[in-house]
């Protein structure tokens, strides 16, 4: 009888452990639907009463040193504008969602839902003049996590090794209209003006909805926004995961 008893607490914990594996792959392939892998954009919506709302209002995220800020939207492309001093313009923000591996975050039990991340592709690497080549094969674009730095609260994109230190999600998209960025279930995002101008706009992480009062920022203005997806058009070179 005792032999009988511990074998079937070893068929329902068999059963229990499969049924959990059948969910957590269940999850999994959510989180990794074609609609979450479809690559979009961020443009930037702001109806704060502020004089400086014409410099946020319209405008779209791009990748700039290791941050995620404003640049002035081209209405014609929808890309980034040109600069004033034909500098090329930073590179947009162009994404999509994507489970963070679940190796990078130890102690999860199973069945758990996936945290759902977010990548970018990020600026290519500048080659020397000496490696550079008319003939040269362009490179393969890479990917990189979208994060909130866990001290600054700045959106920042950067490597898995790095990104797992910080905030990597949940990331999703506002219910209503699938539409608006959300992070860890609200659409708390802001941006804050690092330098005077109209393109010294970075986005940060209100994580307490009080504009970063629990951050050192001096003086520096902050205004409320909503980061809105728009799909890449068909014909634009699409974003895949290898």
């Amino acid at each position: 009888m005792v032999l009988d008893l511990f074998t079937l607490a070893g068929t329902v914990s068999a059963v229990g452990a499969s049924e959990a594996v059948h969910q957590q792959r269940v999850m999994n392939k959510e989180a990794k639907s074609d609609e979450r892998k479809a690559p979009f954009y961020l443009d930037v919506f702001c109806d704060a009463q502020s004089r400086k709302r014409d410099e946020v209002h319209g405008a779209m995220v791009v990748l700039r040193d290791g941050k995620l800020c404003l640049w002035p939207k081209d209405p014609k492309t929808g890309l980034p504008k040109a600069g004033d001093d034909s500098a090329q313009s930073p590179h947009p923000f162009r994404g999509f969602y994507l489970p963070f591996p679940d190796e990078d975050l130890p102690h999860r039990p199973i069945p758990a839902r996936p945290i759902l991340g977010l990548v970018s592709t990020i600026p290519p690497d500048i080659p020397s003049s000496s490696s550079t080549s008319s003939k040269s094969a362009p490179s393969k674009e890479k990917l990189n996590w979208i994060y909130a730095d866990k001290e600054t609260r700045e959106l920042k994109y950067g490597p898995r090794v790095r990104a797992r230190d910080h905030v990597i999600g949940p990331w999703d998209w506002t219910e209503d209209d699938e539409q608006g960025l959300e992070l860890d279930g609200e659409e708390s995002l802001v941006v804050v003006e690092e330098e005077a101008g109209g393109k010294g706009w970075a986005v940060y992480w209100d994580r307490d909805d009080d504009r970063l009062k629990g951050v050192e920022i001096g003086q520096q203005r902050v205004l409320r926004v909503s980061l809105e997806r728009r799909l890449v058009e068909e014909g634009e070179e699409k974003i895949t995961v290898e």
